[in-house]
C-alpha cells in the first residue's frame, strides 16, 4: 500500500476514491478529475432520482456500468452492493481515512450549511432541517451507525487489496489529501 505522505503521487486510469459519510469524497474526487481530465462519476448523482427516491436497483447498476466501461475516470462512491461493478475496474483506490471527530465535524457542517441554503445536492434534491436533524433517514444517524463498519470493510480490503488494483492510497488526514491531490 501506498504511503500517505507521498512527495510525489502517481494513480492510474480507474481511481475510486473511498470513504466514510462526511469525509469529503466528493471534493477531494473532483480535485483529481480536474487534475488528471478523468471524467468525475458520482455514485449519489446516480443512485438517487427526484424527491430522494433510489433508482431501480438494475437502472442504478446499467448506468454504473456503462459510466465505468472506458477509461480514465474518478468514482467517488463507497463499494458495496456495487462491488461486482466496480471494483474489478478500478486500478487505483485511495481511501478516505479520517478519524470520527474530523468526518462528523466535517459532515455535521456540511448538513447544517446544505439545510440551511437549501442548495440542491443533486437529480433537483436539496436536504432539509427535518430530514437532517428529525428523520430516522438522516444522513448524520446514518454515519453513526455506518461509521465502524465502513472502516472496517476498508482496513480489510486495504490490507489485502486485490491483485489488479495497481495503487492503494490510504489518506489519513485532510492534510494529506490536500497534499496527495497537489502531488499529481
Amino acid at each position: 500500500m501506498q504511503s500517505s505522505k507521498t512527495s510525489s503521487a502517481t494513480i492510474g486510469q480507474r481511481v475510486a476514491v473511498v470513504g466514510c459519510c462526511g469525509a469529503g469524497k466528493s471534493t477531494f474526487a473532483k480535485q483529481i478529475a480536474e487534475r488528471t481530465g478523468h471524467q468525475y462519476i458520482n455514485a449519489d448523482e446516480i443512485f438517487w432520482l427526484p424527491d430522494w427516491v433510489q433508482r431501480p436497483k438494475p437502472e442504478y447498476r446499467s448506468i454504473l456500468t456503462r459510466k465505468m466501461s472506458g477509461d480514465g475516470w474518478v468514482y467517488d462512491g463507497n463499494i458495496g452492493s456495487n462491488r461486482s461493478i466496480t471494483l474489478p475496474r478500478v486500478d487505483t483506490l485511495i481511501w478516505l481515512d479520517y478519524s470520527w471527530p474530523v468526518t462528523m465535524s466535517r459532515l455535521l457542517k456540511r448538513t447544517v450549511r446544505r439545510a440551511w441554503t437549501k442548495v440542491e445536492v443533486f437529480s433537483g434534491n436539496a436536504e432539509s432541517w427535518r430530514q437532517s436533524f428529525a428523520s430516522k433517514d438522516s444522513i448524520l444517524l446514518y454515519a453513526c451507525g455506518a461509521f465502524g463498519d465502513y472502516r472496517a470493510r476498508y482496513r480489510k480490503m486495504f490490507a489485502d487489496p486485490p491483485e489488479h488494483v495497481c495503487h492503494a492510497v490510504r489518506l489519513a488526514s485532510p492534510r494529506h489529501a490536500e497534499a496527495f491531490v497537489q502531488s499529481l
